[in-house]
């Protein structure tokens, strides 16, 4: 079973402003009537004061409240802060849905080689994603119920891929969940894909029919380390019946193995034992938007 996570790095930005003012109105003094020091001979004229208007009431501003502070993550808090996953139906712990989101692996034992996944466009209730080989790409679909994700498409394994053998098959029948949401050690699940059609190999097309039995189990978190770092991931124990038919001729495969998934992440090892030998799979590194 292969499967890929994503997360979203937050940078919070936080603009204050504060104002504030007093006015504070001044007033001059009135002037001083000048008073004759000699006495005056004439009829006595009463002395007019002259008139002051009043002062103006001063007029108090309150100055605004300052805001609260608010605290910022210094720059190394926040780009160690994991991207979000998807939210709605793609939600799930261990498979960040995120379009753009890429992983790149190295693939060890039957085969050698290198190849990238990705995830090229999320819905609302579902996504895309391939895996690219030197040469051959492998496309899939993706169906989202509540954090449950179900592949509608036969995947190949990377060992078939990177021989050139490419499928292109149509799906007669899918049941059961590809990686199951709310994952907790112990929980069981499987899937069962039947689907026909062509596979190409050396040049040649054949017509054929396959059966794909998937039954695995959760059992419990492991710290691996892998050339992408060291993770504390989510073991997975599967076995995968093939009931193939190629140009008339039946062909049972059985492969066993386990997975390990870190939270945010997604698949960061697997190894897989069958008729065709072992494969190992690790990351090399990976690229969350």
């Amino acid at each position: 079973m292969k499967s890929v996570y994503f997360v979203l790095t937050i940078l919070i930005v936080i603009l204050s402003a504060c104002a504030s003012g007093n006015v504070s109105p001044s007033a001059g003094n009135p002037p001083t009537a000048a008073v004759p020091t000699q006495p005056i001979v004439q009829p006595t004229v009463p002395v007019v004061q002259p008139t002051v208007p009043p002062l103006p009431t001063p007029v108090r501003v309150t100055p605004s409240p300052l805001p609260s502070p608010t605290r910022v993550l210094p720059a190394a808090t926040a780009t160690a802060v994991k991207p979000a996953p998807a939210t709605g139906q793609c939600q799930n712990t261990y498979y960040p849905v995120v379009a753009g989101a890429s992983w790149k692996y190295q693939v060890s034992g039957t085969s050698s080689t290198t190849f990238t996944r990705s995830i090229v466009n999320v819905r609302e209730n579902g996504f895309d994603d391939q895996d690219v080989f030197s040469g051959v790409t492998r496309k899939g679909s993706w169906r989202c119920q509540q954090g449950n994700l179900t592949m509608l498409t036969p995947g190949s394994s990377p060992a078939v891929i990177a021989t050139g053998t490419q499928t292109n098959f149509t799906v007669e029948s899918n049941t059961g969940t590809t990686l199951p949401a709310n994952l907790q050690p112990g929980t069981k699940w499987t899937q069962k894909i039947v689907y026909r059609g062509q596979i190409n190999t050396s040049g040649t097309n054949l017509e054929g029919r396959s059966v794909m039995d998937l039954s695995c189990q959760a059992i419990g978190t492991e710290k691996v380390r892998v050339p992408a770092g060291e993770f504390n991931a989510l073991r997975l124990d599967c076995s995968t019946k093939l009931e193939i038919t190629v140009a008339g001729v039946p062909l049972d495969i059985t492969v066993s193995g386990s997975s390990w998934y870190a939270p945010g992440v997604g698949l960061v090892k697997s190894r897989d034992s069958g008729e065709m030998g072992v494969t190992e799979i690790v990351l090399l590194s990976y690229t969350l938007p």
